[in-house]
């Protein structure tokens, strides 16, 4: 094999590789933002009664997140609970009204409607990983003609 197949084949291999990754990841979110919204099945309107502040610190910095705390009614009962889906920005603010999609047998299993992150980041991964292996495949295969011609 010359050293252009070798660099082609090793070039398509690894890209082909981070893009399956990137497939598998994506295809695990989406999987798992289907299930959750299987189980959302009541919808109602709640509060926002706080929006929580949180400090992230990490070895490249601190940055801060905001997360709603809501208070809705479910199964005749009220319930107030703390969003898991924040944001780097404040979205929500005190006295807001919201629409509260929730599991009819775990209100704590809820989500605010048009906050759907999980299903945006298993998009984005499984984009990255299209674009990988078309990356991969259009390289290797124009290289592989272009060594051919010459």
């Amino acid at each position: 094999m010359t050293d252009t197949g070798m660099f082609t084949l090793i070039f398509t291999g690894i890209w082909c590789l981070v893009g399956a990754v990137f497939l598998a990841v994506g295809f695990g979110l989406r999987r798992s933002f289907l299930r959750k919204e299987e189980r959302l099945r009541a919808r109602t309107e709640g509060t926002v009664t706080e929006v929580v502040r949180r400090v992230n610190s990490s070895s490249s910095g601190s940055s801060a997140a905001f997360y709603p705390i809501v208070d809705f009614d479910a199964n005749g009962r009220r319930v107030s609970l703390e969003c898991t889906d924040g944001g780097g920005r404040k979205t929500f603010f005190e006295g807001q009204t919201v629409g509260v999609l929730y599991d009819p047998d775990d209100p704590a299993c809820f989500r605010l409607e048009g906050r759907e992150t999980l299903n945006l980041l298993g998009r984005v991964f499984l984009g990255v990983g299209l674009a990988c292996i078309a990356i991969g495949l259009i390289v290797g295969l124009g290289v592989n003609m272009w060594s051919k011609g010459n």
